[in-house]
């Protein structure tokens, strides 16, 4: 076995939580394929959660015709509308995508969403709306004031000398933790709303953990417990970046 191109150390013990949360949004998604047209996927889905998720949204993407949609797999991957409830959750789905993501900047915690997301996941196998699974995946945006990359360990040299940028930004595609997949997203400068007209400029961390269909079945049993790794590497590549005094700073707190 090749060793991973790109190690995180991760600390022995993870924080329970951090404050202020820097989590923006945290999405839960099932990418698939299915015999179901667009025009009645929504309907089936919303008859079986709309005790939970009464209200129904288009979303903008929902505006483009759809053959320019189904021609391109970036839009056909993307969620055309969203089912609102009144808990921290809400419901996005489109042609070949569901996903469980908590309402902007009201992260209700891991215990709250793995609840939630047993719920979803029985209620969509029950539905039998998806034929086939093709990914599974588990993102978490996180927004900090600031330069973040004076705070992680993570930045750009040039020689010797650490690159000090006023707009950075990092991409890359780890494979530490195989067979999940984590696509690391970090920038300098970033702008995020904050109620109706006030924005933030900072910078965000964003976190993709993904697996593909050939590890995990379509059942409650199998489900689970793959969002729950994901959910635990993308905690682990989080607090991995961070360096420890800029950690100290979030006021973390640790299981007892």
């Amino acid at each position: 076995m090749t060793e991973p191109t790109s190690p995180i150390e991760v600390p022995a013990r993870l924080p329970e939580r951090i404050s202020p949360c820097p989590i923006v949004e945290a999405t839960f998604e099932l990418r698939f394929v299915t015999t179901e047209p667009w025009s009645t996927l929504p309907g089936l889905l919303y008859a079986a959660i709309r005790d939970r998720y009464p209200g129904k949204l288009d979303l903008p993407l929902a505006q483009i015709p759809e053959p320019l949609r189904v021609s391109d797999r970036r839009l056909a991957l993307k969620p055309l509308i969203r089912f609102e409830g009144t808990g921290p959750f809400a419901v996005v789905c489109g042609p070949r995508v569901i996903s469980l993501t908590t309402q902007p900047n009201g992260y209700p915690g891991w215990r709250a969403i793995e609840t939630e997301l047993g719920w979803l996941v029985s209620k969509v196998v029950d539905a039998a709306v998806i034929h086939e699974p093709e990914r599974l995946g588990v993102r978490y945006i996180d927004f900090f004031g600031g330069n973040l990359f004076d705070g992680i360990r993570l930045g750009v040299s040039i020689g010797s000398a650490r690159l000090r940028a006023t707009e950075l930004q990092i991409s890359a595609t780890l494979d530490q933790w195989e067979p999940f997949d984590v696509r690391l997203t970090t920038a300098n400068n970033a702008a995020i709303k904050s109620g109706e007209a006030d924005v933030r400029r900072g910078s965000v961390l964003d976190v993709d953990v993904g697996l593909r269909a050939l590890d995990f079945e379509m059942s409650l049993e199998s489900l689970l417990p793959r969002f729950a790794d994901a959910h635990k590497i993308s905690k682990q590549v989080f607090f991995g970046l961070l360096k420890p005094e800029f950690l100290a700073t979030l006021n973390p707190e640790y299981a007892s």
